[in-house]
């Protein structure tokens, strides 16, 4: 790391300032730096060292994605393939990223410092630990690499009241149990609620003795299909369901049906669609938890009693509450990916948010019209509900054209686009009917996006 004792003074000058040096930070940097020979980047973080959330998260939390498909361009991580490397893993390996970026000369970096915003505009940083106060020249961009507020149960309190005397806990305190407990309550059935109930059942625990608070159901990709030898034929499987769908719920089903979203009851629709990942043994695993609570969200917590949004449970007096109810990626609200003066990284590819900030710094260096750079980012809010999947299918459509149009090498040859991990000979096979299914994908897309405005019209009028 810099030694910022050394610094003769506290004014910065560099290409670049980036805040944040989370998953999305560091696929920026290690980008534009090895896009750019001649880049200079000061990376400032509130934490020790690179990884952001994953610095924070539960032992045994691993990727929800292949390795193949995560971390920076530049370096393969752990196994690379199918492997779902550990969060352990995760952190070494942005580590080893920084350190081999800092050897460069072209990168420093500032742990424990919080960004703020001077008077006169200039970008300044502030170390927690000494006091001392960083400006930075910026001679091309300020990156917000912070704005998609990632965010996991132990960087917050709960979200809702606990009376005295209560046990709610982190996933993170799972892996601390030293005594038995009458019932475990585990609050959200994100990813991280899936992941703390198949840690207990892992454990051997009984699942009656596992009660799952879950505000809403979700579909579920199926990892089986999300790998680089898979790829191809889970895309062409999602095009010929798109081809054969005139109506989102037909989509949902057809989908479900070639195999590629599950749920965890059938028997129940789910309305939310957040990218979460389960193979096949893990979905078994999950339904063995007949303990589920659909009574929407937690409002509080008393003494023997759950008081949720529409109804109560009683529980028993030794029970400990397992808060999973953050929202890990939240749908920000679009603000332009590029400005005069600023970048502010977010999705521009369903769900991989590292591919999409090394895409964003590869525009950031190819190209210098700001209207262009926007036009060939167009943000792909991360998906909570079934219609936010609609629509970053959509989008996300309309990203990859372009950037087939005018980066097609960028695309094939960068590690954290799937693209580059499927032969060019099996694509220039599939091709044909991937061309001739596009026109009647596109006309459903556009018919299902319009049937659903007007459900949400009537559905507005109805309510007044």
């Amino acid at each position: 790391m810099t030694d910022q004792s050394s610094s003769v003074s506290n004014q910065l000058t560099a290409d670049y300032l980036v805040i944040g040096a989370g998953a999305m930070g560091m696929a920026f940097v290690d980008e534009i730096l090895s896009g750019d020979l001649t880049a200079t980047v000061v990376l400032v973080d509130r934490y020790a060292g690179p990884g952001g959330h994953w610095r924070r998260s539960y032992p045994f939390v691993s990727l929800h994605q292949p390795a193949a498909f995560y971390g920076v361009n530049s370096e393969t991580l752990g196994r690379g393939g199918k492997s779902l490397a550990s969060g352990v893993e995760v952190v070494g390996y942005f580590q080893r990223v920084l350190e081999k970026h800092l050897a460069s000369g072209r990168l420093s970096f500032f742990p424990h410092c919080e960004y703020t915003e001077s008077i006169e505009m200039t970008p300044e940083f502030t170390s927690t630990v000494t006091g001392e106060k960083y400006s930075v020249a910026v001679k091309r961009k300020l990156v917000d690499a912070t704005y998609m507020k990632v965010e996991v149960p132990s960087m917050r309190s709960p979200p809702y009241r606990v009376v005295h005397g209560v046990e709610v806990v982190p996933p993170n305190a799972l892996a601390d149990i030293s005594s038995p407990y009458e019932n475990y309550v585990v609050v959200g059935a994100g990813k991280t609620g899936m992941d703390a109930v198949l840690y207990l059942l892992g454990l051997g625990l009984n699942p009656d003795l596992i009660t799952w608070i879950m505000p809403n159901d979700a579909w579920l990709l199926d990892r089986g299909n999300i790998h680089p030898d898979g790829l191809l034929q889970a895309l062409g499987k999602q095009q010929e369901a798109m081809a054969k769908s005139e109506s989102l719920k037909a989509l949902l089903l057809n989908l479900e049906a070639d195999g590629m979203l599950m749920r965890i009851d059938e028997t129940v629709w789910a309305e939310k669609y957040r990218c979460a990942t389960v193979n096949r043994e893990e979905l078994e695993q999950l339904r063995r938890v007949k303990n589920v609570v659909r009574s929407g969200r937690v409002v509080s917590i008393e003494e023997g009693q759950v008081i949720l949004a529409s109804g109560s449970l009683n529980v028993a007096k030794q029970t400990l509450f397992v808060d999973c109810s953050a929202n890990g990626l939240s749908n920000r609200p679009i603000v332009p990916v590029f400005t005069a003066q600023k970048i502010t990284l977010q999705s521009v590819s369903m769900c991989q948010q590292v591919y999409s900030a090394s895409l964003i710094a590869h525009v950031a260096t190819a190209f210098t019209d700001v209207e262009m750079q926007n036009k060939l980012c167009r943000v792909v809010p991360h998906p909570e509900t079934i219609d936010d999947y609609l629509y970053a299918v959509r989008i996300g459509a309309m990203n990859n054209a372009s950037w087939g149009k005018h980066f097609p090498k960028w695309v094939r040859n960068a590690r954290l686009s799937f693209r580059s991990h499927i032969p060019t000979w099996r694509l220039f096979l599939k091709m044909p009917l991937m061309a001739k299914l596009a026109p009647l994908v596109n006309k459903n897309l556009q018919t299902i996006s319009q049937q659903r405005e007007l459900e949400k019209t009537s559905e507005t009028i109805v309510a007044k």
